[in-house]
């Protein structure tokens, strides 16, 4: 919350934009009032003495060059606030150099208590932007060269040094009183700031960081969303594929059961057109709260009845109790039965496929095998979105398991995958 500056200590850090006296209007107002309020102070009881001629004129100059020296050292150390942004020490000097100048030059220190106060301001100020110790530096020693400069004074003008030490003294107490006080609230003034400064920026800091986590939420929900069209998508499709195929050989020797076929093409393709809708509709709704696919291993029959249904001859092996898996692995293997037969479907139509799980104490096992596509049938390559397999990965990298794939001795393909299960505590 602090800036260094070369000669002066620490000062709080500010907005660029960001001015002491605010706008440039402001400014100009609050050094109008400071010159018109010293200005009454200074000038008002000679003024009155002069114009009823009650006393004589007390200056050591006349008349017509003492009153515009005074209002020239007034206006001095109003305009001299103008400087506030640049370096707050600015009028601390100033102000005193004139207070001090007119008291030694013109010799009436009782005509200038008005000034007396305008360095009190400017100690302020200074107290606002710097630290508690530099700002009381800066009091002792103001407080000091003025006391000590006005004592020199009454001293060498005189005669009666009793008299001129109590003189003194009670123009050191008026000095010193006004000006401590002003820098004990300009340090309270910065302290309060400094944790209004505080709070602005963590708040501000607690906002980027809100914005930011919701844009990875967003992140992660479009990567959910990319996952599920491939995922359900691709299942329809290949079904779709499987279906197709079927009819065209059907179309020669069994036409009706070919246009039965067809028929299943079109609900399928219906319902994939309106998977693909749901999960586009969850797309541009991306920043919503959107429901969670809980899809998991209690849907493995469904799944495997899915493909059945389409032609697919399917073998499925099950051993242990899938009900309280937790549900990141059950869904993430499950997303692997499905990526494999929708795989197997697609590359290897015709051929059987052995889906084998296993879950144990502390170990969830999973084996797909499909064998050779039927010579009747073409492989359809090129097809899917490109990333099932990475996909397939990186689930199981999250879950710290391990997965193989690769091509079986008869010319088929295996995936085999092992996930670690969490024991479950009460």
């Amino acid at each position: 919350m602090y800036e260094k500056s070369k000669s002066a200590g620490p000062t709080l850090k500010r907005d660029p934009g960001e001015r002491l006296l605010g706008s440039t209007r402001s400014g100009a107002v609050f050094v109008i009032t400071v010159f018109l309020v010293t200005v009454v102070q200074t000038l008002m009881v000679p003024l009155v003495d002069l114009a009823t001629a009650q006393l004589p004129w007390p200056l050591v100059v006349p008349a017509v060059v003492g009153i515009p020296l005074l209002l020239a050292g007034c206006a001095v150390q109003a305009m001299v606030f103008l400087l506030l942004d640049r370096r707050p020490e600015i009028p601390v000097v100033v102000t005193t150099a004139v207070y001090l100048a007119l008291v030694v030059g013109l010799e009436v220190p009782s005509w200038l208590s008005g000034m007396k106060l305008v360095i009190a301001l400017s100690l302020f100020f200074l107290a606002t932007r710097r630290r508690a110790y530099v700002s009381l530096l800066w009091l002792v020693g103001v407080s000091l060269v003025t006391v000590a400069t006005v004592t020199l004074w009454v001293l060498s003008v005189a005669e009666d040094v009793q008299f001129s030490i109590a003189f003194a003294l009670g123009e050191a107490m008026t000095f010193i009183a006004p000006a401590a006080g002003a820098v004990a609230l300009g340090i309270w003034w910065g302290a309060q700031k400094r944790r209004t400064e505080i709070a602005r920026e963590r708040a501000e800091s607690a906002e980027r960081e809100h914005e930011h986590r919701v844009e990875q939420a967003r992140d992660r929900e479009r990567t959910r969303i990319a996952q599920e069209l491939h995922d359900v998508a691709g299942q329809h499709i290949a079904g779709l594929i499987t279906l197709t195929d079927a009819a065209l050989q059907l179309a020669a020797s069994r036409p009706d059961d070919a246009r039965e076929l067809m028929a299943d093409v079109r609900s399928e393709g219906r319902f994939a057109a309106a998977s693909l809708a749901g999960a586009l509709s969850d797309l541009r709704a991306v920043g919503a709260e959107l429901p969670e696919v809980t899809a998991d291993l209690r849907r493995l029959d469904e799944l495997i009845s899915y493909w059945r249904k389409r032609g697919v001859e399917i073998d499925l092996v099950t051993a242990g109790d899938f009900a309280d898996l937790p549900a990141v692995v059950s869904t993430s293997v499950y997303r692997c039965v499905q990526e494999a037969l929708t795989n197997a479907a697609k590359h290897a139509p015709g051929a059987p496929v052995t889906v084998t799980v296993r879950h144990s104490f502390d170990r969830l096992s999973l084996v797909v095998e499909n064998g050779r596509a039927d010579d009747g049938r073409v492989p359809v390559a090129g097809l899917g979105l490109g990333w099932g397999l990475a996909g397939v990965t990186e689930r199981i990298e999250l879950l710290r398991g391990s997965l193989r794939t690769g091509p079986t001795p008869e010319g088929g393909w295996r995936l085999d995958l092992n996930v670690p299960v969490p024991p479950i505590t009460d």
